[in-house]
């Protein structure tokens, strides 16, 4: 039998006609090798000699001649095609890269309007009376308490508090040294309260005499010198006492002079309160007040003054009322550059090719899937062409993105559970 010739030679693709012609010629060439007398052709003359006229078999005549039985071989795959023939691609179908569709997120700079609230700082330094007359007059323990009460209230967060005593061994009435250096060094709230209740827990009230000159020239000058290095910083004197200046050597009870020294503060820049408890010259502590510069502590009553001997508790209202009073907030508007984004409803980055392989902007489709239906879009050369279910690139000469019709965009929206990929491989679907 003949080995069937290959159906292919080189890139010949041969035909069905010619692959029975090839295998006829080998057939005849081989007879003619075996040396064979009789010249085959003549079997396939037209005259009617041999059947291998119009309409006869020439495989059978040779058969009949006695060449031996010829197997024809049967074309390759029995019909009329070759094996692996190429067929035409049809656009969108040849099995492409599929990506999900991500949108395109841009972003711009916007301006801003916003309402800012500022607290200008504020540093209390508080004179703390601890005089043998707080004690014996039940008035140092309800007044430790209050006084904790509001380095502890949450609305005082973010003032500094400082803190000392009087009268105080070796204090000076004539200069206020010892008494313009804290006990307890200014601090913020609420890292500060700790060592501010500490102190107060430390401290016995067992000084005698009411040295309000030297308290007075002690606190006002420790906030003229705190401001003059922390000038964007406000220092409050607060002067609490249950006293009269009294029982001090050396120092002065005439009320104008120590109301002045609330005054010459003042003139730096310094606002001095004075808060009284049961037992106060509130004649006095109005004064100073008045001329430390502090507003009316308590416009109910004719007391300039802090006025708290209804209770040594009530230490803490006063105090939270000084600090409300000092504490200034400043609201204004700021316009800022804030940088925002927004995300195109119908425009896509172009994925990653596949094996790092080039993009090839004409093969890359569209695929919508809803619910009831598969649409492949179709890509037209420009917005200017667009169409219902139809796509196009942003740049034709270097495209960055797959940007959807107006009327497909408009479909897609309508549609927030349907699927979108990208195809990359397939030659894109175009309008015909």
């Amino acid at each position: 039998m003949l080995y069937p010739l290959v159906p292919k030679l080189g890139d010949l693709v041969v035909s069905k006609k010619c692959w029975e012609t090839i295998v006829l010629c080998a057939a005849l060439a081989g007879t003619v090798a075996c040396g064979v007398a009789e010249d085959p052709r003549t079997r396939f003359q037209p005259d009617g000699g041999g059947s291998g006229s119009a309409g006869g078999d020439p495989w059978a005549s040779l058969h009949d001649s006695g060449f031996g039985p010829i197997d024809v071989p049967a074309w390759p795959d029995g019909g009329g095609t070759l094996p692996n023939e190429p067929e035409d691609e049809k656009p969108g179908e040849c099995g492409a890269s599929s990506f999900e569709a991500e949108k395109i997120t841009v972003q711009k700079e916007v301006q801003v309007e916003s309402q800012v609230t500022t607290v200008k700082p504020v540093v209390l330094y508080i004179m703390f009376d601890h005089s043998q007359s707080m004690k014996t007059s039940n008035l140092w323990d309800p007044g430790v308490s209050a006084m904790k009460s509001f380095i502890n209230d949450g609305k005082s967060q973010g003032i500094g508090v400082g803190i000392q005593y009087f009268p105080l061994n070796g204090g000076s009435c004539s200069t206020g040294a010892g008494y313009k250096t804290p006990k307890v060094d200014v601090g913020l709230l609420p890292a500060q309260a700790a060592k501010l209740s500490q102190s107060l827990d430390d401290a016995n009230p067992d000084g005698f005499g009411t040295p309000i000159e030297g308290a007075l020239r002690g606190v006002t000058e420790f906030c003229k010198t705190y401001q003059a290095s922390h000038p964007a910083e406000q220092c409050v004197s607060v002067l609490v006492t249950d006293g009269k200046p009294e029982y001090a050597s050396g120092c002065s009870e005439d009320p104008n002079t120590l109301a002045g020294i609330a005054g010459a503060a003042k003139t730096a820049g310094v606002t001095t309160f004075a808060v009284g408890l049961s037992g106060a010259d509130f004649s006095l502590l109005d004064k100073i007040a008045k001329q430390g510069g502090a507003p009316d502590c308590d416009t109910s009553s004719s007391a300039w003054a802090c006025n708290v001997s209804g209770g040594a508790g009530k230490l803490a209202d006063a105090l939270t009322k000084i600090r409300d009073t000092v504490v200034t907030t400043e609201t204004h508007t700021v316009i800022e550059t804030q940088v925002e984004e927004t995300t195109l409803p119908c425009e896509w980055g172009i994925p990653a090719q596949p094996d790092g392989r080039a993009f090839d902007p004409d093969k890359v489709n569209i695929r919508w899937t809803t619910a009831s239906a598969e649409t492949t879009f179709l890509r037209v050369s420009s917005s200017a062409k667009c169409q219902a279910n139809a796509w196009h690139f942003d740049d034709a000469e270097a495209p960055k993105r797959l940007v959807a019709c107006p009327q497909t965009c408009d479909a897609i929206k309508s549609e927030p559970n349907a699927k979108l990929d990208i195809l990359l491989g397939c030659a894109s679907l175009v309008p015909q």
